[in-house]
């Protein structure tokens, strides 16, 4: 396997532990909490009994005086002495092996008497055991019995096998058991607490405490550390910096709090770096108006001032004179009108008058009017409609007369001196658009500005001293009516080849009434 695809699974594996969600991370670790202990102290209770077991002599009686402790002494004494007689020695092995549990008990005055399948087997004591157990308290030997008195100690225990059935009985009168006062109930309590019991007790709690700990530390981790990194990342937005993406990938819940945190902060910056856009554009937009309009007025100025001065002094200046402040008013008028367009257009306070119109008979209106205006300047026109005759749009007729006499406009202003100018009109159907396109021979338009003649005050003439030929609203008024209509305007130019403009609309589809 390869050094990459080892780490992408490193990676996948890393991921696949972060997308928990914090519900589930909570539960697994009430469940492990619980579990990792028992585990632990299952996986190593044998070895856990085998040392303490030695080390405080729970495998063997120690004392005649009753306690928690010694029951359980007891109890385990007895549980050897079941186990070797259950083996699979023969007789003379298991009399020998009892040696080793006996020794310790009859050494504080204790006799075992055992029976074999209701035969005398075994007997520590040349007296009768049973007849003292019964002087103790009374015993039916077929029931088990643990009695603990000052009287005396009593245990019957039974050991059955397939074959065999055994009896065991543990007896000793120099047994006590001391006044459970509350004095002593307090101090037996202290006892057991501090002694091989408690300690016992005290090593299982904590081994509990420990992996509780362990666990709660590893999962608040997990949780803690990317609320940290959201609350890093709110500090440097709201210091402003918007470039600060939080590093944190997960599908859980803290995971889509990171991804919704950065794709806010995406969308701040986008907001922003378009309102300083608009800002920019607004700045270019009034500096471009206070130009064009300056221009005209300026030139009006200038003749108004030299008919008041009585520089045209003949008839045929003065009207020269009128004449030129009239088009200066006139172009003024034009750019005004054509920035109150568009603003319409762009508020959307601008209703558009549609109607239903034969696609091919509106396509050579439209050719007969471009006709008209490109033979004032000497242009060349050629039409190419490749659509049916049944298809229809809807469109404000006015509205898109507008948008033809603009482009053609244009193509006019931007002509190039050195060929004859030449608009071709090209119409394409398909299954639910039509694209209009025209194509002039013009000076063109450079590949990065290609996007911008669409906007608002944009021309190519740098110095903008070309106002009487445009205001450059001319093709911004074309995008806002195309765009009300729903369709699409877009350009494409060779600098010094011509200009292509083309127009997507919507044609109205066919409806068809189901006859049952």
């Amino acid at each position: 396997m390869s050094e990459k695809k080892v780490k992408k699974e490193k990676v996948k594996k890393k991921r696949s532990s972060k997308n928990l969600k914090i519900s589930t991370r909570i539960f697994l670790t009430a469940i492990l909490g619980i579990l990792i202990p028992i585990f632990l102290i299952g996986a190593f209770s044998p070895l856990f009994i085998y040392f303490t077991g030695s080390y405080f002599n729970i495998s063997s009686v120690t004392t005649n005086s009753y306690s928690t402790v010694n029951q359980i002494q007891w109890a385990q004494t007895i549980s050897s002495i079941s186990n070797s007689l259950l083996s699979n020695e023969n007789d003379k092995e298991k009399i020998d092996g009892l040696s080793e549990f006996i020794s310790p008990i009859e050494k504080l005055g204790s006799s075992i008497y055992i029976e074999k399948n209701g035969k005398p087997f075994y007997s520590s004591s040349k007296n009768d055991i049973l007849k003292e157990a019964g002087e103790i308290v009374k015993v039916d030997k077929s029931e088990n019995l643990n009695y603990f008195g000052n009287n005396g100690l009593v245990i019957v225990n039974h050991a059955n096998s397939k074959s065999d059935k055994y009896l065991i009985v543990a007896v000793n009168k120099d047994y006590t058991v001391k006044n459970a006062s509350t004095h002593f109930a307090a101090k037996e309590f202290t006892n057991l607490l501090l002694g091989r019991t408690g300690i016992i007790a005290l090593i299982i709690v904590a081994v509990f405490v420990l992996a509780i700990v362990i666990i709660s530390f590893i999962t608040s981790k997990t949780i803690v550390n990317p609320i940290k990194k959201i609350a890093e990342g709110a500090d440097e937005i709201a210091r402003g910096n918007l470039d600060y993406e939080i590093n944190y990938k997960s599908k859980n819940e803290l995971g889509q709090t990171v991804e919704s945190f950065n794709q806010m902060r995406l969308r701040l910056k986008n907001s922003i770096d378009k309102q300083n856009k608009a800002d920019e554009q607004r700045k270019e937009l009034i500096a471009g108006i206070a130009h064009d309009v300056r221009t005209p007025l300026t030139s009006a100025k200038g003749y108004a001032q030299g008919l008041r001065d009585g520089i045209a002094a003949t008839p045929e200046k003065q009207k020269k004179y009128l004449d030129r402040i009239c088009t200066s008013i006139d172009d003024t008028e034009k750019i005004l009108n054509d920035l109150l367009n568009i603003s319409r257009y762009e508020l959307k306070s601008y209703k558009l008058n549609r109607v239903n119109v034969n696609l091919k008979e509106f396509i050579d209106d439209g050719a007969n009017e471009i006709k008209a205006l490109l033979e004032r300047s000497h242009f060349d026109f050629s039409l190419q409609c490749n659509v049916n005759k049944d298809t229809q749009i809807s469109v404000d007729t006015d509205a898109f007369a507008r948008v033809f006499r603009n482009i053609v406009m244009n193509s006019i202003k931007y002509a190039r001196d050195d060929r004859q100018g030449m608009v071709r009109l090209v119409v394409s159907e398909y299954e639910r658009t039509i694209i209009i396109e025209l194509t002039d021979n013009g000076i063109g338009v450079e590949k990065e500005n290609i996007t911008k003649i669409f906007d608002t005050m944009y021309r190519t003439d740098p110095a903008r001293t070309k106002v009487s030929q445009g205001s450059g609203l001319g093709l911004a008024v074309c995008k806002q009516i195309v765009e009300l209509h729903g369709g699409l305007i877009w350009a494409s130019s060779k600098q010094g080849e011509g200009l292509s403009i083309f127009i997507s609309m919507p044609k109205l589809q066919e409806r068809t009434d189901n006859i049952e």
